[in-house]
């Protein structure tokens, strides 16, 4: 891991994630995520902190912030407020878009920050929808590697690349793999796996995984996605109770 001569104060630096409400998805298209980065963007300017990384994932987002004038729970409530009122009103809905209250970790090392934005990035790689974190095109990896490229601009790389001691060393750390989970999105309002195992056999009704991968595609996501509505249940314990893959369970 690179190293710098010494570690910077990161007071007010965290690492947040806010997840859609049930696990559904907040982003339906293009337009969605483009909003909200614009929306970030206002944010950002508003509370004048700093956005050093970001992951737009269908039903979660991952951040990594700098406050300054605002709190974080300040900039996260102002954020997801402005959002889904705009999102509701596109889909003509009501009610609660995200689930709960956000969650969030301090960022307290160099170490911590580097791995951050490398867990952060990697995100669709862990998800199994990118090969490399450079393959998905709605995290911040782009703006440090190709700077001032992208519509919308917003990213302090600075401090993220001086901690890994250049660009090279960036692109080169995040192409080893995480062994950190960090703010897990299946914890939430995490059960027991005994208590998760119970739900899941109920709902599984003796069905199968082999019978699960038989069903045509959109009667297997549905199925899957019931599953993963189940309160308090993690896709890690469905993966282990149903035997179905990670990649499957999440892309569904």
């Amino acid at each position: 891991m690179p190293r710098t001569p010494r570690e910077k104060s990161y007071s007010g630096v965290y690492h947040a994630m806010v997840r859609g409400i049930n696990k559904q998805d907040i982003f339906q298209d293009k337009e969605d995520r483009i909003v909200f980065l614009e929306k970030l963007k206002k944010v950002k300017k508003c509370s004048e902190c700093k956005i050093y990384a970001y992951c737009l994932m269908d039903n979660h987002v991952h951040l990594l912030i700098g406050e300054y004038k605002e709190t974080i729970g300040q900039i996260m409530r102002r954020l997801g407020s402005t959002y889904a009122l705009w999102y509701n009103k596109k889909y003509n809905r009501i009610g609660y878009l995200f689930q709960g209250r956000f969650r969030s970790e301090p960022v307290d090392s160099d170490s911590y920050l580097l791995v951050a934005l490398r867990y952060i990035h990697q995100n669709p790689v862990k998800a199994g929808i990118a090969r490399h974190c450079g393959d998905y095109p709605w995290t911040s990896y782009h703006e440090y590697i190709n700077p001032g490229q992208q519509a919308i601009c917003l990213i302090d790389t600075e401090l993220g690349l001086d901690v890994a001691g250049g660009l090279k060393q960036f692109i080169e750390f995040h192409h080893g793999q995480d062994d950190h989970d960090f703010i897990d999105i299946d914890d939430g309002t995490k059960i027991s796996d005994e208590h998760a195992e119970e739900l899941i056999k109920q709902a599984l009704s003796g069905i199968t995984a082999f019978e699960i991968l038989k069903m045509s595609k959109a009667e297997r996501n549905q199925f899957i996605r019931n599953l993963k509505a189940l309160p308090g249940v993690s896709q890690k314990q469905i993966e282990k109770v149903t035997g179905l893959s990670r990649n499957i369970i999440q892309r569904a």
